[in-house]
């Protein structure tokens, strides 16, 4: 067929040539425009076998584009024939930032910190003002009864065989004369084991008094320096043939009395080896008795250590006549066996290396190198693991505000590279001294070679100082710590670092020094606050001699449990005393319904009040109704985990609570998944802070005129109250609340408050009781001054102990501190206002 041409022609028409191929529109266009405006000739370019071959593939793909359907197969062959190639030889190393904590940066921390630090004089000399909390007059003061009768006739000859350091030996000593006196046996002056790492061959008497030793307990034990010649005679004169008892560690006394006793009636003598640890802490007051008069009173050091020691102590208060004669102790454990046990990396290098893997293997062949042990030194120093080195020591003391003119006593053994870290310390501390400074070359010459009697003399200095420090646990510092409480009423006077803390701190350059010395105050507020503490079950009564070595001067503290074999001591006010007291005490309170008499001294001497019934049994119903109530209405998702520990400066949620209804979980309500592990009616801690203002039945309890009438005769004028809280003390998980002052936390000037703490369920021994009023019952209250140390401990049964607290403040002529965690936008309403 012909195609008809649609263009106007020349008037006649003829055939069209025939079609081209058809070409793609680019290229076909193109090629008209080339040939319509140029006057050259096209030049076609040439082609390569390259362009070719990419041609006919790219004409293959475009006409067959189903082949596309196998693109993925190709790309896997691809990657693998590719990964095929690759070595798995060599892995690539991810660079991880290190946690929080876990390098020693202290050289770093010191050269940012020392140009503030020595510019700051900002404040006195800490020394003159660090104990708050002690209690002035001594209201804890030794409490040892001694026997004054006759002994019975002895049950046989106890011998043993005490190991370790001086103050491991010296756990053995008091153990084996609580032992004896309990099996009423008559004890062998204890055989010193010598250790390949103190190395000293020291006998009884080369370290204590012995003739003081023996006639202190001879109304209480017999003690005797050799066993009888016919007794020996049966074991050829060897100690070795004599039965041994291997006492497994913190056995209870029971077990000398059913196992060791018989035994004893039928040798006459045994021997217990080793003895270091054998008994356990908690027993009956009987036992407590003996250790605390062993060790307290019996033990003393040798004629001439104690006179070394004491010239030692004059010296140092000499040396400080400009501070009062008062000097701070540090016992530093940065000793090169120390530092090699500990595993910890400081910034010695490879030298420190090598060196701590010799003292490794020196005292403890093939322990850190068994098979399968993993040594992780960041996570030892994370937690708080690592001994503190001089340079961290002298840190800490300068932001806790101690002054570069301090006098320091260092009780130390040699320190490992000493030139090279004590230098730091020494700058920050130029009056510092040790024994090796302070006593000539001839005065120590007799004990050189002797750790333990060196370490006596260490001790003695340190037991008179105005403040110890320790850095690093152990029994040299826990055996002072109970000992300067036993000497100072009750207060150790001890500084006891945070080392998880302060390795935070310690591992952020960055630090300023103004931050870094607010939180080394609060770290030695808390060790004031923690100076004294009651000894609770498993606790050493080395450590914590109060209740059972101590007793107030007002009564009596301690009461025994002895057929549970455990020691509980309650009371309300600790021993503290009254920095102040409101005017106005009268002799009577009145309310509606009755008149409760009171002695006044009394409230200024103890420092709180208690009144029997002063909720009725109806008032307690509504509160605890209304309680469970608000209980079912709160979301578990918005609340928080309560802690005692700085959670004020920490916690958002516990913050902006002041003015609100607020939920707080216990700490051990969640499980391991962050899951509760009990309804939420048993794992609440609290319910706070504003329940009072906000809640109608809360309000109308806590605005009825008991309290006013209260609050009139302690001598307010304006009382407001500040705020409440309903405490749960769940069964089981109940936490404790530390030993406080709640002038601490809610703070006037002049301070003005007062605790007032309602129970609404019966208060026990094992519930977790406010230290303590042994059976405090319900709906009784009790009002406690705002410097009044009191605390509460977990509750360990299984009903719980509801109460209801408030927080009552002058609001007429007392200023509001501007610190205080409770920052309100509009003080609350006052109980009532006086002319």
């Amino acid at each position: 067929m012909l195609a008809k041409n649609r263009l106007p022609g020349s008037g006649h028409t003829t055939p069209s040539p025939p079609a081209s191929p058809r070409r793609s529109p680019r290229y076909r266009h193109g090629r008209s425009k080339a040939a319509a405006g140029s006057r050259f000739p096209t030049v076609q370019p040439s082609r390569t076998l390259a362009h070719r071959l990419s041609w006919i593939l790219l004409s293959v793909l475009l006409r067959r584009q189903g082949i596309f359907l196998f693109a993925p197969l190709i790309y896997i062959s691809c990657m693998l024939l590719y990964m095929g190639t690759v070595s798995f030889d060599v892995v690539p190393i991810i660079q991880r930032r290190p946690p929080p904590g876990s390098v020693y940066k202290s050289p770093q921390v010191y050269a940012k910190l020392r140009p503030e630090m020595d510019a700051d004089n900002s404040t006195a000399d800490a020394i003159t003002t660090i104990w708050k909390h002690s209690y002035k007059g001594g209201e804890w003061k030794p409490y040892v009864n001694k026997s004054t009768g006759d002994l019975p006739e002895s049950n046989g000859y106890i011998y043993v065989e005490a190991n370790g350091g001086l103050n491991q030996q010296r756990t053995s000593i008091c153990n084996a004369v609580a032992v004896a006196g309990y099996l009423n046996a008559t004890l062998v002056i204890p055989n010193f084991h010598y250790h390949s790492i103190w190395r000293d061959p020291s006998k009884f008497g080369d370290i204590y008094d012995e003739e003081f030793f023996v006639s202190t307990l001879s109304n209480d034990v017999r003690v005797v320096d050799t066993i009888p010649e016919y007794l020996m005679e049966r074991f050829d004169h060897n100690m070795t043939n004599v039965y041994n008892f291997r006492v497994k560690a913190w056995s209870p006394i029971q077990y000398y009395r059913d196992s060791i006793l018989p035994k004893l009636l039928e040798e006459k003598i045994i021997r217990i080896s080793p003895f270091a640890n054998r008994l356990s802490f908690d027993a009956p007051q009987a036992v407590q008795r003996l250790r605390c008069l062993a060790n307290y009173e019996a033990l003393k050091f040798s004629k001439t250590i104690l006179t070394l020691g004491e010239t030692l102590v004059k010296r140092m208060k000499e040396q400080s006549a400009n501070h009062g004669a008062k000097y701070v102790s540090v016992h530093l454990r940065f000793e090169e066996d120390m530092v090699a046990f500990s595993c910890c990396i400081f910034d010695g290098g490879n030298q420190e290396k090598q060196d701590m893997i010799a003292a490794r293997e020196r005292g403890w062949k093939g322990k850190f190198t068994k098979p399968g042990r993993v040594i992780r030194p960041g996570a030892i120093r994370q937690n708080g693991k690592c001994p503190l080195t001089p340079l961290e020591v002298g840190l800490m003391l300068r932001g806790m505000g101690f002054n570069k003119s301090t006098y320091i006593f260092l009780a130390s053994g040699e320190i490992y590279d000493a030139n090279r870290t004590m230098a730091p310390l020494l700058e920050m501390f130029p009056n510092l001294q040790t024994k090796e400074m302070l006593a000539s070359e001839e005065e120590l010459a007799p004990y050189k070679n002797f750790s333990s009697r060196m370490a006596a003399i260490d001790y003695t200095v340190c037991l008179h100082s105005e403040v110890f420090v320790t850095t690093q646990g152990g029994n040299f510092p826990h055996f002072l710590m109970g000992h300067r409480r036993y000497m100072f009423g009750g207060h150790s006077k001890t500084i006891r670092p945070d080392k998880r803390k302060l390795a935070i701190l310690f591992d952020n350059p960055n630090i300023g020094w103004r931050s870094f010395k607010r939180q080394m105050l609060n770290m030695r507020s808390h060790s004031d606050s923690k100076g004294f503490e009651l000894k609770r079950p498993n606790d050493s009564i080395y450590t914590f001699p109060c209740p059972d070595c101590m007793k107030d001067e007002i009564e009596v503290l301690t009461h025994s449990l002895a057929a549970a074999g455990q020691r509980i001591g309650q009371r309300l006010d600790f021993g503290v005393f009254f920095l102040g007291c409101f005017g106005g005490l009268k002799k009577r309170l009145r309310f509606n319904d009755f008149v409760i008499q009171f002695n006044g001294m009394d409230i200024k001497k103890k420092g709180y009040l208690v009144i029997e019934s002063f909720a009725s049994e109806d008032e307690i119903r509504g509160l605890r109704k209304r309680m469970d109530e608000l209980l079912n209405q709160f979301d578990c998702s918005v609340s928080s985990i309560f802690s005692t520990k700085n959670q004020h400066t920490t916690d958002n949620y516990f913050f902006e609570s002041a003015e609100k209804i607020s939920f707080f979980f216990e700490e051990k309500a969640f499980g391991d998944d962050g899951k509760l592990k009990q309804p939420k009616q048993l794992s609440i801690n609290k319910v706070g802070h504003a329940l009072h203002e906000l809640d109608p039945l809360y309000k109308d309890f806590t605005y009825s005129s008991k309290f006013s009438s209260l609050a009139s005769s302690l001598g307010y004028k304006r009382p407001v109250v500040m705020q409440s809280m309903y405490i749960f003390k769940q069964p089981g998980i109940g936490g404790e609340v530390v030993p406080h002052q709640d002038n601490s936390f809610v703070y006037t000037d002049p301070q003005s408050c007062t605790g007032l703490w309602i129970a609404l369920e019966d208060s026990t021994l094992v519930n977790g009781c406010l230290w303590a009023i042994p059976g405090s019952h319900k709906s009784s209250l009790i009002a406690i001054h705002g410097d009044l140390i009191h605390q509460s401990f977990e509750n360990l049964s299984s009903k719980s102990r509801h109460a209801y607290s408030l927080h009552v403040v002058e609001s007429d002529g007392c200023k509001w501190a501007k610190d205080n965690w409770i920052q309100r936008a509009k003080m609350p309403e006052p109980l009532y206002v006086l002319p």
